[in-house]
């Protein structure tokens, strides 16, 4: 049988020993988390406003195309000069679905349709001024060409 003395002896033991284990892992922990909270950088970004902008810029884009592609151009969405050239040269698509509208950079856009089993690509540029109506307005389409593989 172990005495008093013995037993606390080997329990006073133990303990530092675990002490120091404890004091080791939380020294490892501590410098885990200091290299990787150090080794991240963080933004925090205030301004939602080019996010804004750039949901208005596609949703200028998709209403000003599709009134466009039927055939009755929007005088709010679209240009005059591009009014004008549609009534000269009709433009009419049938547009059975838009599958991406996409902000390219600042006033651009691109628009990808289905029309009749095909696929349409559309560059779209926009003028921006604060006394147009939905602050954007069509003034460019362009159809971007498929480019064909050589087999």
């Amino acid at each position: 049988m172990v005495d008093y003395k013995d037993f606390e002896a080997i329990f006073v033991k133990e303990n530092r020993r675990f002490k120091t284990a404890l004091v080791l892992c939380l020294f490892i922990c501590s410098i885990t988390c200091l290299s990787v909270i150090t080794s991240k950088t963080y933004f925090i970004y205030n301004n939602g406003k080019i996010f804004e902008e750039r949901l208005l810029a596609e949703d200028v884009c998709k209403a000003s195309f599709e009134s466009l592609a039927s055939g009755t151009p929007n005088s709010s969405l679209i240009s005059k000069d591009i009014i004008e050239l549609v009534e000269k040269e009709p433009f009419y698509i049938k547009l059975d679905n838009i599958l991406r509208i996409s902000s390219l950079e600042n006033g651009a856009c691109k628009i990808i349709i289905k029309s009749e089993a095909k696929l349409l690509a559309f560059k779209i540029g926009l003028a921006e001024n604060s006394s147009f109506p939905f602050h954007y307005k069509l003034i460019q389409l362009d159809e971007l060409p498929i480019k064909e593989e050589v087999i």
